[in-house]
């Protein structure tokens, strides 16, 4: 079993902040997955009636939600995470879906789980990555629990460190000002990963390291949904985005992880207090802007994210190399 750090990181996005958690672990999973790409996926990992599924990391229990139904009837749920209080909202999730007599869970760590090998036909683990520094290591033990012939399925970030795929109508952008924006992202995503709080480009990772673990059949497929308003807002899907949208607003959460956090991972990346400043004053003046073409009901936008989801099988006669770090 792989060997924890004995000095426990403090994670940088607060799971026990209410606004947070609604944030992170219910609408932003909501608004990933189209249901035409759920059912594609659920082919793309061959399930069916009667399998055992673990939710690695599994939060508020979306993954089972998602994907649970395709292993019904008689399949069995599992989900692990660390944080007792968002098992038992997972479990409570689960029975309000009627999946909750096939369910059970575990408080326990994705980089060093409380199950023996060769435990499930399916492992899954939805943003759950690129929040670790140990990826390699959490992606052994994802492998070492899965049977012959079983599925392990990440669902990640991608991110480039430039800006996603959109236009907002409160910005105006220039050459110089997207040029910024980019050594920001860069600059963000490089003081992650000098702080130790993980990776945010894991998604591009994956697919080679699950090839050097051996997996076969490994594919990735991209999120294909893309977030537009417009208005009048006249669509369901609008409809939900718009409200929201104008629910980050009252919330003032216009980022997944507080400011003063976000500034702290520039300054690790190398951002000089000059151009720090700048965003700051940049990103009150977004808000700002965001606040008023709302409550005018002009704000527009399309946007997509850099979501990924790799899978791999692992070998029917059971042969794995070696895990990471350990000598062939």
């Amino acid at each position: 079993m792989p060997v924890m750090s004995e000095r426990k990181k403090k994670h940088h996005i607060d799971y026990t902040d209410k606004k947070v958690r609604q944030e992170v672990l219910v609408r932003q999973r909501r608004e990933l997955w189209s249901p035409e790409q759920v059912r594609s996926l659920a082919k793309h990992f061959r399930l069916r009636p009667g399998m055992h599924m673990l939710d690695c990391g599994c939060g508020l229990g979306y993954a089972m939600q998602t994907w649970g139904p395709y292993v019904m009837p008689g399949g069995r749920l599992t989900g692990l995470d660390p944080v007792p209080d968002l098992l038992n909202k997972a479990r409570r999730n689960l029975d309000r879906d009627r999946l909750g007599k096939a369910a059970g869970f575990v408080q326990g760590d994705i980089r060093d789980m409380p199950f023996d090998d060769g435990t499930f036909d399916i492992t899954i683990a939805h943003v759950v990555f690129c929040h670790l520094a140990e990826q390699k290591q959490a992606l052994d033990e994802m492998i070492r629990v899965t049977k012959p012939g079983g599925c392990v399925a990440v669902f990640d970030n991608a991110v480039s460190g430039g800006p996603q795929g959109g236009w907002s109508s409160i910005h105006k952008p220039t050459v110089e000002s997207e040029l910024f924006d980019l050594e920001m992202g860069l600059r963000a995503l490089e003081g992650i990963r000098r702080l130790g709080q993980g990776d945010f480009r894991v998604g591009c990772y994956l697919p080679l390291w699950m090839e050097a673990r051996g997996l076969e059949d490994v594919d990735v497929r991209c999120n294909d949904r893309v977030r537009w308003v417009a208005p009048p807002y006249r669509s369901a899907a609008q409809q939900t985005d718009w409200s929201n949208t104008r629910e980050r607003i009252r919330a003032r959460i216009t980022r997944p992880r507080p400011e003063r956090v976000y500034y702290k991972q520039l300054r690790a990346g190398g951002a000089d207090e000059k151009s720090i400043r700048r965003m700051q004053n940049r990103n009150r003046r977004s808000f700002e802007r965001l606040r008023k073409s709302a409550r005018n009901r002009t704000l527009a936008y399309a946007w997509s994210s850099q979501f990924w989801c790799i899978w791999g099988f692992c070998p029917e006669g059971g042969q794995r190399t070696k895990p990471w770090g350990k000598k062939t």
